[in-house]
């Protein structure tokens, strides 16, 4: 059972939203954050800097970049580049880029759905990422990025939401990537009470995208439960701000790998390593890139060649090993290249796969040995996998459009 609620926070003035809705946060490096900030400096992202979005010698102390954080967060309020909400309310949220184009529910769920495994997961989170976020949260009082969720097919719940987004939207807007984002609003009371009887015979949900948010809020939640024992469940902090996608609408694109050197091996040698266990073959980059399960693109000194699996016997045993992420680590990453901890190994990198072929390319320009392109996860693998309580290898899956901050405005309080 999904419990949803409506959300009675705060939303962006329609007469500031193309100056303050963010960039797709991972769709930049920590480079790129920087200079962004610098030219809009209303733009919401200046309340979610890092500290290694700084110059070497020129960064601030993470108590520090929290203060800035919140001082943005305060800028915002003062100059009304949001406004409170009359009504709580749900919103369908529309995100679509050339012929592709996926909706979602905005609402708020409770933190016990992720507590009690109500909201299945396909990653593991670090520690110490957790400790930022829940950080943040502490000092900072405010979140603007839904987390995303996927439920399977629901015909009642797509028809619900095709019926509100035949009305006028509250906004449409073309985001600088040429992503386009439509928002309708749900304030009336028996609708919001359709959507939330539909979703209550949904008996899970899986976490997509913000497996780290998702547990520093879990965190946030029970430190404030401590320190606030008399507070009721309704409680801001004992929920999570969501955004509900139909799964089979999500799109994957793949996360490629790209190694700094090929562990003390010549060209030749690397070669006949890989032939091993891929049919390896030259050719150009157009056909190099994946087109099924256990093909792979590979580039090497400026050269494509593709690679396809000898053999996946035993494979399909594991959902987890079958992935195409999985092949690539165990079968060239640890065994031919030396890489076992895909977490940590500093040989290692990852390009996302709106990049395109081009982006490995340009990453063998700039000094990488070898770079892999993959066939993306499916949406369907991702499921399975989380059905069976397993987790997927780091940076399995890129979601593409990704939901944006600077629309929804949470502000916690002292509890």
């Amino acid at each position: 059972m999904t419990t949803i609620r409506a959300f009675d926070g705060y939303l962006v003035n329609s007469n500031r939203l193309e100056k303050v809705v963010s960039p797709a946060y991972d769709s930049l490096s920590a480079m790129e954050r920087h200079a962004f900030c610098l030219a809009h400096p209303d733009n919401y992202i200046n309340a979610m800097r890092s500290a290694d979005e700084y110059p070497e010698g020129e960064r601030p102390t993470q108590a520090e970049i929290l203060r800035i954080n919140a001082a943005h967060i305060k800028k915002m309020l003062a100059q009304g580049d949001f406004d409170k909400l009359e009504q709580p309310s749900l919103f369908i949220y529309r995100l679509a880029v050339g012929d592709h184009q996926q909706t979602a529910v905005i609402c708020e769920i409770p933190i016990d759905h992720y507590d009690n495994g109500e909201v299945l997961r396909h990653e593991n989170t670090r520690s110490d990422k957790e400790d930022l976020l829940a950080g943040y949260l502490e000092v900072v009082g405010a979140s603007s990025s839904p987390v995303c969720l996927a439920y399977r097919e629901n015909k009642e719940i797509d028809q619900l939401i095709e019926s509100v987004s035949q009305s006028p939207p509250l906004f449409r807007f073309n985001a600088r990537d040429a992503v386009k984002q439509t928002l309708w609003q749900v304030a009336d009371e028996a609708l919001i009470g359709e959507f939330t009887g539909l979703f209550s015979g949904v008996s899970k949900t899986y976490l997509t995208d913000g497996h780290h948010r998702f547990a520093a809020g879990s965190r946030f939640a029970a430190k404030r439960r401590r320190e606030y024992p008399d507070h009721g469940k309704e409680e801001h902090f004992n929920y999570m701000l969501v955004a509900l996608f139909q799964s089979d609408q999500l799109r994957i694109l793949p996360y490629n790998r790209c190694v700094k050197d090929l562990n003390g091996m010549t060209t030749e040698q690397f070669l006949s390593a890989l032939s091993d266990s891929f049919l390896v073959r030259s050719c150009d980059a157009v056909e190099a890139e994946p087109t099924k399960l256990h093909d792979f693109g590979m580039c090497l000194e400026g050269e494509w060649y593709s690679l396809t699996l000898k053999s996946a016997g035993g494979l399909e045993i594991n959902p987890v090993e079958a992935l195409d992420v999985s092949v690539v680590q165990n079968f060239i990453l640890s065994r031919v290249l030396g890489i076992h901890d895909a977490r940590s190994d500093p040989r290692l990198d990852y390009v996302a796969g709106d990049t395109g072929m081009e982006g490995l390319e340009r990453r063998c320009r700039n000094g990488w040995a070898v770079a892999f392109a993959c066939y993306p996860t499916s949406v369907e693998e991702l499921m399975q996998v989380a059905d069976l309580d397993e987790v997927m290898p780091p940076k399995s899956t890129y979601f593409d459009p990704k939901m944006r901050s600077g629309i929804f405005l949470r502000l916690y309080g002292s509890g």
